[in-house]
């Protein structure tokens, strides 16, 4: 393909560039003023008020849309007004240059690069999300519509790439997400998603999961000497030790009240011991220190009943069986009883 040199924004749509997206004079067609009029360069025909560069240039300037035009290699043609002020890089400093390694984030470029060639090949409308970055290191989350144009052969060309951001869309998404699932106390995941992620671990095929029923000694006493506030702050310090002994993958529930539910998915046979352990250090961070509360110094400590779960087992067996062994460890005054529930 013919060597050319980077389209920039001033003169992009001034002297005609080569097809397909050229804007050209149109010639009127007898009839009158008003009448459909005939494109002297390719035939095609448009109404009256045709649009001259001056037009679509402005268009460009002042759209909120991001818009880019991109060659076929993917390197970049045309930056509009709204690109620069997203990014804060200027048409100047990118143009000429492939839109992976300038604004694309380091982890989506090499998948960016395969997407940019397949969509200039393929049909029109294909629509992608990707993340740019800022000149000021920040990530933009945006979703392009990409229409690519064909050379005259039908070959790839150019692409015209239309987006918009998404990133405080997508994270108000996140938020709600986090809110219908979250515990709002003590931030841990509330009974439904409990539910949710047990069954998703215990699916025919899975690993298994590790379940840790705990419910708090002593808490009614706290929560009616020192107050409901002083309640409420107990529970939300208990839930910060508690994340303090697990590791990444593992997961804290509130299913109510004062139990805690903690899940380890993927557990298999041999997780017992690890369970073991794991309720141990439960039991010794939340009884260790006396909790500091708005009325006062309050002690607590915890009733760890653990079970470990076989793919395939309903969430409310698994969590029955580990809330039995619960009960079975505060009836004989001990910090945990380990079953397999198989």
């Amino acid at each position: 393909m013919e060597e050319r040199g980077p389209l920039r924004p001033e003169d992009a749509l001034g002297s005609p560039p080569p097809r397909p997206y050229t804007t050209h004079r149109v010639a009127e067609h007898d009839g009158g003023p008003g009448s459909a009029r005939g494109c002297e360069h390719c035939g095609q025909y448009v109404g009256s008020g045709a649009l001259d560069a001056d037009v679509v240039r402005a268009v460009l300037r002042n759209t909120t849309a991001l818009v880019c035009i991109l060659d076929a290699g993917g390197r970049i043609e045309l930056f509009n007004r709204a690109c620069e002020e997203l990014t804060g890089f200027t048409a100047d400093e990118v143009v000429g240059r492939g839109v992976w390694e300038t604004l694309v984030v380091l982890p989506e470029q090499d998948r960016a690069r395969s997407d940019i060639q397949e969509m200039a090949a393929g049909p029109a409308g294909a629509v992608a999300e990707g993340t740019w970055r800022d000149r000021w290191g920040r990530t933009h989350l945006i979703a392009w519509h990409n229409t690519p144009l064909p050379d005259r052969d039908g070959g790839p060309h150019r692409m015209v790439c239309v987006g918009v951001d998404i990133t405080e869309q997508r994270r108000a998404e996140l938020r709600l997400h986090e809110m219908a699932s979250t515990d709002v106390l003590t931030g841990a995941l509330n009974r439904r998603a409990m539910f949710d992620a047990l069954s998703a671990a215990l699916e025919p095929g899975g690993g298994g999961c590790g379940v840790l029923y705990c419910d708090l000694d002593g808490f009614k006493r706290v929560n009616d000497e020192l107050g409901h506030v002083s309640g409420d702050r107990l529970l939300t310090e208990v839930a910060h030790r508690v994340r303090g002994v697990l590791r990444p993958g593992d997961l804290l529930a509130r299913p109510g009240g004062d139990e805690f539910v903690v899940l380890r998915p993927g557990a298999g046979p041999s997780a017992l011991r690890e369970l073991r352990e794991l309720a141990g250090l439960v039991g010794r961070r939340v009884a260790g220190e006396a909790y500091a509360l708005p009325g006062g110094t309050g002690r607590v400590g915890v009733s760890v009943g653990v079970h470990l779960a076989a793919p395939g087992e309903g969430p409310d067996q698994a969590l029955g069986a580990a809330d039995r062994r619960m009960y079975d460890a505060k009836r004989d005054a001990r910090p945990e009883r380990v079953r397999t529930g198989r």
